[in-house]
């Protein structure tokens, strides 16, 4: 699947990373920095690092919280939306390459067993 994306990605610029965190903002956009971690399941730093990097190549943009001014919600830009029935078409194609070798139901069993495997903060080893 890596493959996949990287080769589709490839004329727009972005890393694999940077895809995914667009992805998460054509769901949600104006999320929170927190919001962008929590559901890309990334951590903050991570988080904001890609944002930066997404701010500087023209993707998205931060800007204050109207309700909290010490926090910042992260924006798409003119060239995000630009890009945004291509990028989204991506995301379809390559996940539906997946759900093609699995079927929907062993598709659901496999993310069943992902998410019982994923640790989260606050999880401490035994």
């Amino acid at each position: 699947m890596a493959r996949h994306y990287r080769e589709r990605i490839a004329p727009y610029g972005l890393t694999q990373t940077q895809f995914f965190m667009l992805i998460a903002l054509y769901e949600e956009e104006g999320a929170s920095l927190s919001a962008l971690a929590e559901k890309t399941h990334l951590d903050r730093p991570t988080v904001t690092g890609l944002v930066d990097r997404l701010e500087r190549d023209g993707w998205a943009e931060r800007r204050a919280d109207l309700k909290d001014p010490r926090s910042y919600r992260v924006f798409l830009t003119a060239k995000a939306r630009d890009h945004q029935e291509a990028l989204v078409r991506i995301y379809h194609e390559v996940n539906g390459l997946l759900l093609e070798k699995l079927g929907r139901e062993e598709w659901a069993r496999f993310r069943t067993h992902l998410e019982r495997l994923r640790i989260d903060e606050g999880d401490e080893p035994q």
